[in-house]
């Protein structure tokens, strides 16, 4: 009934005991309350610690117990300022606690405005490429396939980029090459050093800036509309990859694969493959990890062999790391 103050019903029976009889002994008291002797004396100190047993004035050891009038509104007064303590102390948390939430909610807010940039409107981006103080890579996918896409080069927006030596790898739609000018654009690129591979298809429009930052349409059906720039680590080793994956099935453009080949240039898919024969793959091996038939990994085992001069797999081996086709 009163364990809110500290009394426990054991204490409560002593103390009702010594307000009728003062002077009863302990085991008067273990028998009013039905209890073991040797609780009385826990008890009367308990009694003793809430003011309801206090000493007598006439001194000389004697003790009663105090009026509940008295004793018990001391106790409701002390444990009403333990509560009101508690409750100032609960409010000073809570707030701590909401401001705690608020800062913390603002930190992702802004973590979040640096991970994630959205630039609006063709003026805007076109201003927020310029910023880019790119040190040494563009990789992207340019799924453009009209001839307003790849414009005069002498007005391409890459010339500054390239100019300082920054290494393109831009992966296009095979479709392209039925532009005119994309024609036009891709030879100039590439006689600053640019690299290019064709496939049949693109998810999106996409540019890794240095391996630092992605570069995405934010509409990909409207490109006008602006950029999505992505600066998190997570979303830039996802672009990575994505690229990858494509670069490695991409093709060199068909007008160039005369001339590559000539030249003594491989495509993605030999790259690969050659990389996997040093590391010491088998044929089945090496088809299954292209995607390929065993036929088809043949085949271009006895092309690369006859364009190096190899009359084995070990010499293949040798002569394309001679060419440096294997890093």
């Amino acid at each position: 009934m009163y364990e809110s103050l500290g009394v426990t019903e054991l204490t409560l029976r002593i103390y009702r005991h010594l307000l009728d009889q003062p002077d009863a002994e302990s085991a008067a008291l273990a028998a009013a309350a039905a209890c073991a002797p040797d609780e009385v004396a826990p008890a009367l100190s308990k009694l003793r610690e809430l003011k309801l047993l206090i000493p007598r004035w006439t001194g000389g050891g004697a003790e009663y117990a105090v009026h509940p009038n008295v004793g018990f509104k001391l106790l409701a007064r002390q444990r009403r300022q333990q509560l009101d303590a508690f409750t100032e102390e609960f409010r000073r948390d809570e707030a701590e606690a909401e401001l705690l939430v608020q800062r913390y909610t603002d930190f992702q807010r802004h973590k979040h405005a640096q991970d994630i940039e959205i630039v609006e409107g063709r003026e805007k981006t076109h201003e927020r490429m310029e910023q880019f103080q790119l040190q040494r890579s563009i990789w992207g996918f340019n799924p453009t396939t009209k001839d307003d896409g790849f414009g005069a080069p002498e007005d391409s927006p890459d010339r500054p980029w390239l100019e300082r030596g920054i290494k393109y790898r831009i992966i296009y739609l095979a479709t392209a090459w039925k532009v005119p000018r994309f024609a036009e654009n891709w030879r100039w690129m590439h006689s600053y050093g640019a690299e290019s591979r064709v496939v049949p298809s693109l998810p999106m429009r996409m540019m890794i800036m240095d391996g630092a930052a992605v570069v995405m349409a934010l509409d990909p059906d409207d490109h006008s509309r602006g950029i999505v720039v992505h600066h998190s680590r997570s979303a830039v080793l996802l672009a990575t990859e994505l690229f990858e994956s494509y670069w490695a099935r991409g093709e060199l453009p068909p007008q160039l694969r005369d001339d590559a080949a000539s030249s003594g240039e491989i495509s993605a898919q030999e790259s690969a493959f050659l990389a996997l024969l040093v590391q010491g793959a088998t044929d089945e091996q090496a088809g299954r990890k292209l995607g390929v038939s065993l036929r088809t990994v043949r085949r271009m085992a006895a092309k690369l062999g006859e364009q190096v001069g190899a009359s084995g797999r070990f010499e293949l081996g040798v002569r394309a790391a001679q060419r440096g086709w294997v890093r």
